[in-house]
């Protein structure tokens, strides 16, 4: 193998030298060009150093589509060593999904003298397809004829993994957003003056927001409920909205509203998204639901009863069912009739027995409607989640309660909280919800006193793994080693995967000497373990112990993150602690 000068055409009329290594059959071709390149003033020690070292593959090919040079980015990418890739066609690398009519595209558009930008997929040699954004240049000779091509090759494929985990979530969200039911509107809660006064701006409504007020998307983006709907209603609007930022918690009331759609009375739910860093309210999601047909026919109790789609019951004092709606044989399979008299707290779940009463007992006249959720019992031995709404005891003692089945609302919350909070490869806390527990491990030794420790873990070599192995088998050794981790913990550790490869253990009542004893527990177990695919894992380890006068991320993470520092410039698979 050679090294030779070659003038690299980027841009017709533009030469850049560049330093290459090429197999024998090309150096007849390249002596040429050796004068060109001995008059350069590049570095072409530096050059070549800059193009070995490159992050992104970089691969020569002759006309004939032969590769001809290669950097050791590419055998990273692609899985192929030099030896196997010099001499061989770039079809090694073809995935099957490219169109003939892309090949032709591109061929002429090199043969033209034209550099070639684009997106494409790609496979590797262990069969694994990856995303690459590709830049090919053509190199001439000198009557500009193309001899050579010069490839960049970016490995993409984990942000557009990403890119489509995304858009597949964004996509299951608008789905609910636009079929549901419920009329639902986001609001903005801003802060624009010096008085800090609270300023509530529309942003979007759904379908059958639209259908049901007569006001669309585009007509109230960006505008107040003043600005909307005028200043007496805009005000009673945002008495309501205020209610729910300056308490951070949900909000349920009644309201009628004059919109351009008609009259129509409405339970609206404002629910807060609050900041998790500042804890200030920053959104605000509103659901409404259409009642004025409820309200039409609450003197019509037995009409009443039989449209409506809810569970609806009067109870008694002592809270028995009294009479119960067609709704419950439908949703829960029980009959009416056989309800009649039962108490309610037979068909709750256990451990909403105690919240229920409460709820219950709540009800009077200060407190017209209360507002719980509970599991209830269905008559094939299952519980649902069910949102309930009661009303003030009237002349008789009786209660007016309706309840909607929310168990599918539970279980899509239950899925977003776990997508926010849970590392989606690991299943371990992430790393929002890892600073989360150790400030607040940090603001309980602030206010009680105690010990606490940190360790912050990294996998030893794990690039290594990937590029040799596949990012599959690294994924692997990730799992494996959160694993190995959480069998080690006590109930009150807490275990999160901060970033790439590397964990941070929170350990409270824990001082310096005995979070290094766990540490190197930790680092044994690890050592001693052997992944699925039999590869050797080890870890190193920086400890440090919390000092309640420093800040818990930019002090005790911080001392733990250099003493990890240490332990890996110490030779790795060791554990170091700070001073």
């Amino acid at each position: 193998m050679s090294k030779h000068l070659l003038p690299l055409v980027g841009l017709p009329g533009t030469t850049t030298v560049m330093c290459m290594r090429f197999s024998p059959s090309g150096e007849e071709v390249l002596r040429s060009t050796m004068k060109l390149a001995e008059e350069s003033n590049l570095n072409l020690e530096v050059f070549l150093a800059a193009i070995e070292s490159a992050r992104h593959a970089i691969f020569v090919t002759n006309s004939e589509g032969l590769i001809e040079y290669v950097n050791p980015a590419f055998s990273r990418v692609t899985g192929y060593s030099a030896q196997e890739a010099l001499g061989a066609k770039t079809s090694i690398l073809r995935s099957g999904f490219m169109s003939t009519e892309y090949y032709q595209s591109l061929w002429s558009e090199l043969l033209a003298g034209n550099s070639w930008r684009e997106s494409i997929t790609n496979r590797r040699k262990n069969g694994e397809l990856y995303e690459a954004w590709q830049i090919i240049s053509p190199i001439a000779d000198e009557s500009g004829q193309p001899l050579k091509f010069v490839v960049i090759q970016e490995d993409v494929t984990e942000r557009v993994r990403t890119e489509r985990a995304f858009a597949e979530l964004t996509q299951e969200y608008e789905t609910v957003f636009t079929n549901t039911q419920d009329a639902i509107f986001l609001l903005s809660v801003e802060s624009e003056n010096s008085d800090g006064d609270v300023v509530f701006r529309f942003l979007r409504l759904n379908a059958t927001h639209e259908e049901l007020t007569g006001f669309t998307t585009q007509q109230v983006r960006g505008k107040t409920p003043v600005e909307l709907v005028g200043e007496e209603l805009g005000n009673v609007l945002c008495t309501n909205y205020q209610r729910c930022s300056d308490s951070g918690e949900t909000v349920v009331y009644d309201e009628v509203l004059d919109l351009p759609a008609g009259r129509r009375t409405w339970r609206t739910r404002l629910s807060p998204v609050v900041d998790t860093d500042t804890g200030r309210v920053v959104q605000i999601i509103g659901t409404a639901r259409d009642i004025t047909l409820e309200q039409q026919l609450k003197s019509e109790q037995q009409l009443f009863f039989e449209v409506s789609p809810d569970l609806f019951a009067i109870l008694t004092p002592d809270r028995r069912f009294h009479q119960a709606s067609p709704a419950w044989v439908h949703l829960m399979g029980w009959e009416p009739s056989t309800l009649i008299g039962r108490p309610l707290s037979e068909y709750i779940h256990p451990d909403d027995i105690d919240s229920t009463v409460d709820a219950l007992s709540g009800v009077k006249e200060a407190h017209p409607v209360s507002v719980f959720e509970a599991r209830l019992l269905t008559r094939k031995g299952e519980y649902r989640w069910t949102s309930w709404n009661v009303k003030s005891p009237n002349v008789d003692g009786l209660m007016y309660a309706v309840a909607r089945d929310v168990e599918e609302n539970k279980r899509l919350q239950a899925q977003l909280f776990r997508m926010s909070t849970v590392d989606q490869l690991t299943g371990v806390s992430n790393r929002a919800q890892g600073t989360v527990d150790l400030h607040r491990e940090a603001e309980r030794i602030q206010r009680h006193g105690g010990k606490l420790s940190l360790i912050m873990c990294d996998i030893d070599h794990f690039k290594q793994i990937n590029d040799n192995h596949g990012h599959a088998v690294g994924d692997e050794a990730l799992r494996h080693t959160c694993g190995v981790i959480e069998k080690q913990l006590r109930t009150t550790d807490f275990l999160a995967r901060w970033g790439g490869e590397e964990f941070v253990v929170i350990l409270p009542d824990t001082d310096r000497d005995g979070a290094v004893v766990f540490a190197e527990r930790l680092r044994e177990a690890v050592e001693k373990s052997r992944c699925p695919n039999n590869i050797a894992l080890t870890l190193s380890f920086g400890v440090a112990e919390y000092n309640p006068e420093e800040d818990p991320e930019k002090g005790l993470l911080s001392r733990a993150d250099r003493a990890l520092y240490e332990a890996k410039e110490a030779g790795r698979n060791k554990v170091c602690v700070s001073t």
